[in-house]
């Protein structure tokens, strides 16, 4: 859609500048006004309150983005929300301040609103597991801090805590422990506690918010997925807002948590690179976790544990964290890929998956006793 006026903000935590530009006859663009307002709802309705209705509102994502969206849209007014990390015009500028950026919102929606990569901004409902999600790993960071600190201080004085389970670390005794080791980290052990009770109050909160219509009937179905569990099928639901229609294809998904190669092509040069890390981090976080489950030797035989065995197999020395993201990827896809068609059953192992592992297994054993009789040559 093409706009004539349009109204660029660029926001700080105080203030915010504000640009109304106009295209004239020609196409040469004009500034119309430029202003500052406080950066809460009393500034805006004040401000914006002159403005025509019909002039597009252009902000970029950030902290104040949601509650500004709701504002102008019960003002009346349509927003476009900016992705800063694609457009280099702004983020790479020799020139960067408040009121040129403010400026060049407003140029971009009138050129090519297509040029501000729009961002899709979740209902509240889904916004709010995201943000339960990501207090719960915050407090888990806080318990492997901890408890690798006090297999730290054990080590440093030649004592070792055999205690795998991070969960039930704080309910082993002390007997046994260094007088300096039970002086300076049993107290710690009284925060992991705590810390574990927190988790599983987040964890009730997360299981109260997924009962509820808008997660429910989606949550149910994604779980099916063979690794996903409670945590991962809420964090990626909330992720896609709960709109798998958004998606044209299904691995477009993968695009959108940032689960796919960057590219750098010219002419007879492409360059493997890194992922884009694009999307929220917390939602690669949980499925490179549910990814581990999956390709666990004890785990049950899926397609998806065939892809990852076989690139960790030819992956070199970063090929299992390669697999592992490309067992996420191809999760997140999975769930997508059921949220699409609700009438099309799960179908963990394929006739065709069934058979590629049967070939897995007989490459691998011939590989082990390839190494063997190599191994043997050497000492013989």
């Amino acid at each position: 859609m093409e706009y004539c006026t349009t109204i660029g903000a660029d926001v700080s935590d105080r203030t915010t500048k504000i640009c109304v530009m106009t295209k004239a006859e020609g196409g040469e663009r004009r500034i119309v006004l430029e202003t500052t307002c406080a950066t809460t709802k009393a500034g805006f309705e004040e401000a914006f309150s002159k403005f025509d209705r019909s002039w597009p509102v252009v902000f970029e994502t950030g902290t104040h983005c949601r509650w500004m969206d709701v504002l102008f849209r019960k003002m009346g007014f349509k927003t476009l929300v900016a992705n800063p990390g694609k457009i280099a015009s702004i983020t790479k500028s020799n020139t960067k301040n408040d009121r040129n950026d403010a400026r060049e919102l407003a140029r971009l929606a009138i050129a090519d609103p297509a040029m501000l990569h729009p961002v899709f901004l979740r209902d509240e409902p889904y916004q709010q597991m995201l943000r339960f999600h990501h207090a719960r790993n915050i407090l888990i960071s806080q318990r492997t801090q901890a408890i690798n600190q006090i297999r730290g201080f054990a080590k440093s004085m030649g004592y070792r805590i055999e205690c795998p389970s991070t969960k039930k670390f704080h309910e082993q005794g002390k007997a046994g422990w260094p007088a300096e080791l039970e002086e300076c980290a049993w107290p710690l052990m009284g925060v992991i506690k705590t810390i574990n009770l927190k988790i599983k109050a987040y964890d009730k909160l997360i299981a109260r918010l997924a009962g509820e219509p808008e997660f429910k009937e989606m949550v149910e179905r994604v779980r099916a997925v063979y690794g996903i569990n409670i945590v991962g099928s809420t964090v990626f639901v909330a992720a896609i807002g709960g709109r798998p229609d958004r998606f044209g294809h299904t691995r477009d998904v993968g695009a959108y948590l940032g689960m796919i190669p960057k590219q750098d092509q010219s002419g007879d040069t492409d360059r493997q690179l890194h992922i884009t890390h694009a999307g929220a981090k917390i939602v690669r976080k949980v499925l490179v976790e549910c990814a581990n489950v999956v390709m666990k030797e004890n785990a049950k035989d899926t397609d998806l544990k065939l892809k990852g065995l076989r690139i960790a197999m030819h992956g070199g020395k970063i090929g299992v964290k390669k697999a592992k993201v490309a067992v996420a990827r191809g999760l997140a896809v999975t769930m997508l890929a059921l949220l699409q068609h609700p009438e099309e059953d799960y179908v963990p192992l394929s006739e065709e998956g069934k058979k590629g592992f049967e070939r897995y297994r007989a490459e691998m054993e011939y590989l082990t006793m390839r190494k063997a009789s190599r191994k043997a040559k050497r000492v013989a």
